[in-house]
């Protein structure tokens, strides 16, 4: 069965600006287009405006009818620059700043946003700075510097190449990517321009214009569409909406401490102190429209997949995704609407996938996610697409695929050190690896007695379903015993049983019967401290019953030892020289035979002793 689980997308808009050439300006100097209009009746030490209002101080008075009447708005701004945005002031009365209803230290940084909705307040050394709403008076962040607030939006680089401003009042944050070296500082973004510092450029935080270079004095400002800044005796002001940066200049102004500020509320004005201290209005008429939005023509752009491992342990497959609606320079992103999903499986690793299935509930989903059941063995590729608010769709993505494991483990590791075991404790050890995990394994042995073939195959309880992976015992004399192993993973996969493996203890030289010129022994070399020692030619030992189809003779090599011949149900299996530069205890194994049961017999060809200490017979290769 089908089902798909729900995964809210994060609206975040991003907007993605290439970087253009750096802009070169005409060779003929910006035209001069004289002085603004005379705002009569007072003498500005520095002045602002917003609209109609134009603010001058010291002290702080106001207009709203170009200088008819004058009104005392109370306090001063001795030694700070008049800030008028949108509808408030900020003024300073002894040891307080004041705007709204908010009052706070004159001797803090007190900056106002443009636009006049956001004031922020450092005390000397702070970190941060507090944000505040300036109609309710409320709190509404710590920023850390610097930033700049313009409507109801503070504006950051939070690292380098990206610059967020986030909506103070629904918490939406837009990030526009910029040159990794630009910083930003108070007043440095009014409606849609930033005009950013360290990479000298102007960004479109709205779009759809691309990013230009623009180098501005220190003492520029940022109004809405435009730069002003002094430049000799005059005002140099930047259309910021003119792709070629078209300027004009204006003046004279006052030279010693000049004063000028952008319109507060967003008019393409200036207000500026002329050089009798005077407030002059100048109206930028001769701007570039504001750039209009072209509708939105590119598809979303996959940003991430994931079909989660690609062998799975279980049979629940997911697959989850994130498109991103690129804001072309041209044009806005209008957002993700919707996204098609469809997928393709085959039901195991030799066949064939089948066609792409488009299932009726995948189509036009709001979700970021979906999931299903499949069989073990089962491969199954997922692709999506995505379509904005536009209609603009992009192309099926590539293939994410997952397969439920329907592979056995495979056998890595299948030990169980010699074939004949000398020592007093044995260990058989197994490993196995799998496309998922190891869930258990399944052991089974079998035994044969001395002069007994082997029995039917053990299967011990606790050997079932378990996640040893070694089995340790101590070897009987004469006895050989065998062993199978299997595995199975999480999803049921069993494996075949491996080969079996097999280990044998000799049986001594004490359970063989001599004949002839024999001594028995001791020796601190030997597999149970004892030997026999066949001293004469003709000399041997034997045993009546002794089953199996390869014989292994334990025996002393060493300088001036002999040889034995080797018999076996009557039939010689082979000869054996014990002659050796050095001495040791040594395994001999004589050729494999078909298998046998019969008498056991070591015989001594040759004058020189021949030190036995052990015969081992292997019921299974």
């Amino acid at each position: 069965m089908l089902g798909f689980r729900v995964k809210a997308a994060m609206v975040c808009a991003v907007v993605l600006l290439p970087l253009t050439a750096s802009q070169v300006m005409a060779a003929d100097p910006p035209q001069h287009l004289g002085e603004g209009v005379l705002v009569p009746g007072r003498t500005a030490t520095d002045v602002g405006m917003s609209g109609a209002r134009v603010v001058v101080s010291n002290p702080v008075y106001e207009t709203s009818n170009n200088g008819t009447t004058w009104t005392a708005s109370g306090g001063s701004n001795v030694g700070k620059p008049l800030q008028v945005e949108g509808p408030a002031l900020l003024t300073f009365d002894g040891t307080t700043a004041k705007v709204g209803g908010l009052t706070f230290p004159a001797a803090d940084e007190v900056v106002l946003g443009k636009g006049g909705k956001l004031v922020s307040h450092r005390a000397p050394a702070a970190a941060t700075a507090e944000v505040y709403d300036v109609a309710s008076k409320a709190k509404l962040a710590d920023v850390a510097q610097p930033f700049a607030m313009s409507g109801d939006t503070v504006w950051k680089v939070t690292e380098p190449g990206h610059l967020d401003g986030k909506n103070l009042t629904t918490g939406v944050v837009k990030t526009v990517l910029v040159a990794s070296a630009c910083t930003v500082g108070p007043d440095d973004v009014n409606g849609r321009w930033a005009v950013l510092s360290g990479c000298n450029q102007v960004v479109d935080v709205n779009g759809p214009q691309p990013p230009r270079n623009l180098t501005v004095a220190a003492d520029a400002q940022l109004g809405n569409g435009f730069t002003v800044q002094t430049s000799g005796s005059d005002l140099l002001v930047t259309d910021l909406n003119d792709p070629a940066l078209g300027q004009r200049r204006y003046g004279p102004i006052r030279t010693t401490a000049p004063s000028f500020r952008a319109d507060g509320s967003g008019l393409a004005k200036i207000v500026y102190a002329d050089a009798t201290s005077k407030p002059r209005v100048i109206t930028l008429s001769w701007l570039t429209a504001d750039p209009q939005q072209h509708p939105d023509s590119v598809a979303p752009v996959l940003t991430s997949a994931s079909a989660g491992d690609r062998i799975r342990d279980n049979t629940s497959l997911s697959f989850e995704w994130a498109y991103e609606d690129p804001q072309d320079p041209n044009s806005p992103a209008t957002g993700v609407d919707s996204y098609d999903l469809r997928i393709q499986q085959r039901p195991n690793r030799t066949s064939p996938y089948g066609a792409w299935n488009q299932v009726p509930a995948w189509q036009g989903l709001k979700t970021t996610g979906a999931s299903l059941s499949a069989p073990i063995g089962t491969d199954t590729c997922w692709q999506v697409r995505a379509r904005d608010y536009a209609g603009n769709v992009s192309a099926w993505s590539t293939s994410y695929c997952s397969e439920v494991d329907g592979t056995a483990p495979s056998l890595v590791t299948w030990r169980i050190g010699d074939r004949v075991q000398l020592s007093g404790s044995a260990t058989v050890r197994w490993a196995y690896k799998d496309d998922t995990d190891i869930t258990s394994y399944d052991v089974v042995y079998k035994v044969a007695a001395p002069g007994a073939a082997l029995g039917k195959w053990i299967y011990p309880a606790v050997w079932q379903n378990t996640r040893i992976t070694g089995v340790t015992w101590s070897p009987r004399l004469g006895w050989d015993e065998c062993f199978m192993v299997r595995a199975r993973d999480y999803l049921g996969n069993v494996s075949a049983w491996s080969a079996p493996i097999c280990s044998v203890a000799p049986e001594d030289d004490r359970a063989l019967t001599s004949a002839g010129t024999v001594t028995r022994s001791t020796s601190t070399l030997a597999f149970q401290g004892t030997t026999t020692i066949l001293k004469a030619n003709g000399a041997y030992l034997t045993k009546a019953t002794e089953a199996g189809l390869r014989i292994a003779l334990v025996a002393i090599h060493g300088p001036g030892q002999g040889r034995v011949d080797i018999y076996h149900a009557n039939i010689k299996i082979g000869t054996v020289s014990l002659a050796a530069a050095t001495t040791s205890r040594t395994v001999t194994y004589l050729p494999a035979t078909p298998f046998r049961t019969g008498i056991l017999k070591i015989v001594s060809t040759s004058t020189a002793p021949a030190g036995v200490d052990g015969i081992a017979f292997l019921r299974a290769p």
